[in-house]
Parts: structure tokens; C-alpha cells; sequence
């Protein structure tokens, strides 16, 4: 994951910042954004002519907080013009929403098999996970790739989104463009883009010298990652595939604060999954742990703690999580009653 960072990131910032160049938007500022509150500040503060319906969603922003989903971790890099307005933004798929859509994904390609098993589901979610175990069932790549873990959004009139999506076509480096259009309650048009990585030995020259010191906290040896980088470029594929959002500010400030916000998108997701058993369920946990192992201290670990058959408690994955950062969850309440004795 530290590998992809230096290598993905700076190709989605380049055609983010190309194709404002070629539409003559003039210079961009960039933010780093850690949650969602400081996103949605943002879009308030560019916003200096609100229509009635966006002063409408502000006051409710600031009247009720609580009800915007405070404290959402995200990872996002805004884009803004010189007068503070918003051009654009990238933005990486957090961790458990990764786990969340690969689990959703298991759960499509599982559903029409248990469905058949008629009245004795139990058993034949039960077979079906060792199934999975002992190979004998499998599930081919294609079934759960994830292909949006890195997004860009470009902010604009109506017909700037058309200019936009041109630029984006006519990009030297974008290889292939996959497009759908959004429209109801959530509007938009969607990208998928793949764009071609600079050769090899480019990436490499950028990254010699490189200090790696910042990977330390992750029990990794800087040494090994500077060794190892070389023939991780050299080994890997030639594109990276993104998703680009082509959308105008109001329906910006919609999905932020209105009628499609995104996180209630996301409860929706994870409420109308038609099978939400323990394969679903441990697939989640499996992705997340291993997720969270490649940015943890943990470097190495026996086994893993979930298997896809098995019946766990959220308590079970939550300590194997506290784990992986040498943490106890198991620590009690009241110590006195396990060590002192009856009089």
C-alpha cells in the first residue's frame, strides 16, 4: 500500500490538474482533508451567492450538526481556485468501505446458491464456507474487484462537465473510459478511467533518494522498502483505473447535505444487501483485517483469525483489530473481583 501511494496518487493528480489547464481554470490550491466536516466547512466557505436551497441546507448544517455525520474519516485531497471555489477533489476508499463493497460483492455471487438450498439454509451456508476453505469453491477476481478505491471529482457548469469529459478522452495517458450517467435522486456522470502509468524507470529515478522514514511506525525496515521498490515497479501493471465524477456544485452540496447524501447512500448500501449471513459477513472481516495488517505495526502474523465458515462476535474481530497495534480490548471493568478473595 505504500508502494501504490507514491505510484497512483501522482498520476490521478496529474490528469486532475491537466485537464484544469486545458479548460483555462488558472491555478489550483490543494488541501489535505482528514474528515468529512472539513470537507463539508469548505464547500460552505466557497459558497459566497447560496441559493435559497443551499442557504437552506447551511443554517441546517449549523444549527444540527449531529445530523451531517460528524467525525467521518476521509482521505481527500480539495482542489480550489484562486477565489477559494471548488474545482475539484480526490479522494481514496477508506478502509472498511473497501471491506464493506468486497463483502457486498461476495454476497451477490453467494445469494443464488443458498436461495436454492430452499428451508435448509443453515447447512447450506455451512457447506458452502468449506467450500470456500478447502478451494473446492472459488471466487475469480473479477467477481470482487473494487475498481473506484481511488476517485476524482471535477466540479463544474453543465457545460464545463462536457468539456471536461472531452479532455478527459483526448488525455494522452487515459487508455480507456467507461461511462454511466446518474440520474434521480443522485446526478452525475461516472467515469471509469484507466490510465497509464510513466514507464518504469521514470517512476524509479523520481523516487531515488526517497526517504522512507515515514513507513517505520509500520515495523517496516527502510532499507528493504528502498531495495524492494525497484522490481515492485518493474513487476507491475501499466495502468491504474480510477473513478472520475463529473458533476456541477449543486449537486455537490446535494450529496453533502441534501437529498442524496452520501453516507446515507452508504447505509442504504449496506441495508438492502439480499444476504447478510456469516460468509458475507466473515469476508468483510477477512478484507478489513488484512487491509488494516499491511498499515499496522504488525508485520507478520501466525494465522488469520477469521476463517470464512466460522462463527465469530463482532467482540472477535474488534480484538483481533486492537491486536495488530499491541492493544488489549479485553481489559475489565472491575479488577478487585478477579484478584481479591472473599473474607
Amino acid at each position: 500500500m505504500i508502494y501504490e501511494n507514491l505510484i497512483s496518487a501522482p498520476v490521478a493528480r496529474a490528469l486532475l490538474r491537466d485537464v484544469s489547464r486545458q479548460l483555462g481554470l488558472g491555478p489550483v490550491c490543494v488541501h489535505r482533508l482528514r474528515v468529512k466536516d472539513e470537507l463539508r466547512q469548505a464547500i460552505v466557505s466557497s459558497c459566497t451567492t447560496p441559493s435559497p436551497r443551499q442557504r437552506e441546507l447551511f443554517t441546517r448544517y449549523r444549527q444540527r450538526p449531529d445530523d451531517f455525520f460528524p467525525g467521518t474519516p476521509a482521505d481527500v485531497s480539495l482542489f480550489t481556485g484562486e477565489q477559494g471555489e471548488i474545482r475539484g477533489m480526490i479522494r481514496v476508499k477508506r478502509i472498511r468501505r473497501v471491506a464493506d463493497k468486497a463483502s457486498r460483492r461476495v454476497a451477490t455471487a453467494l445469494t443464488s446458491a443458498l436461495r436454492d438450498a430452499g428451508s435448509d439454509f443453515a447447512a447450506a451456508e455451512q457447506r458452502l464456507g468449506l467450500a470456500l476453505e478447502d478451494g473446492s469453491l472459488r471466487f475469480e477476481p473479477e467477481q470482487l474487484r473494487i475498481d473506484d478505491l481511488i476517485g476524482l471529482k471535477l466540479v463544474g457548469s453543465e457545460s464545463q462537465l462536457e468539456r471536461f469529459q472531452r479532455a478527459i478522452d483526448s488525455h494522452p495517458r487515459v487508455l480507456r473510459v467507461q461511462k454511466e450517467i446518474h440520474a434521480g435522486t443522485y446526478n452525475d456522470i461516472n467515469l471509469l478511467v484507466d490510465i497509464e502509468l510513466p514507464p518504469p524507470g521514470e517512476i524509479i529515478d523520481c523516487m531515488r533518494g526517497h526517504h522512507w522514514d515515514f513507513a517505520t511506525g509500520r515495523g517496516l525496515d527502510t532499507d528493504v522498502l528502498a531495495r524492494d521498490f525497484v522490481p515492485y515497479v518493474e513487476s507491475g501493471a501499466r495502468s491504474v483505473r480510477a473513478e472520475v465524477i463529473l458533476t456541477t456544485f449543486d449537486e455537490l452540496v446535494e450529496s453533502e447535505f441534501g437529498r442524496s447524501m452520501h453516507e446515507e447512500r452508504i447505509l442504504s448500501q449496506r441495508n438492502d444487501t439480499t444476504y447478510t449471513g456469516r460468509i458475507a459477513r466473515n469476508a468483510s472481516y477477512l478484507i478489513e483485517y488484512l487491509l488494516r495488517l499491511a498499515v499496522s505495526p504488525t508485520v507478520e502474523i501466525d494465522a488469520l483469525p477469521i476463517r470464512i465458515g466460522g462463527r465469530y462476535l463482532q467482540e472477535t474481530f474488534s480484538g483481533a483489530i486492537w491486536r495488530l497495534y499491541g492493544l488489549r480490548h479485553d481489559m475489565p471493568i472491575f479488577d478487585s473481583f478477579a484478584t481479591e478473595p472473599f473474607s
